[in-house]
C-alpha cells in the first residue's frame, strides 16, 4: 500500500470542525442540503 506523501494527506478527518465526530458531521450535511433542496422544490411547486 502507499503512504502518504505528506503528513497533511495522513487523515481528511483531522480538518473538520470536531474529527471525532466525522460521521454525525456528514450526516448533518446531508440532511441540510435535502432540507434546502426540499424547501426549493415546494418554493417552486414541484413537489
Amino acid at each position: 500500500m502507499s503512504e502518504p506523501k505528506d503528513e497533511k494527506e495522513k487523515d481528511w478527518r483531522d480538518t473538520l470542525p470536531f474529527p471525532a465526530h466525522w460521521l454525525y458531521y456528514i450526516a448533518a450535511k446531508v440532511v441540510i442540503v435535502a432540507l434546502v433542496a426540499g424547501f426549493a422544490l415546494h418554493y417552486y411547486g414541484l413537489l
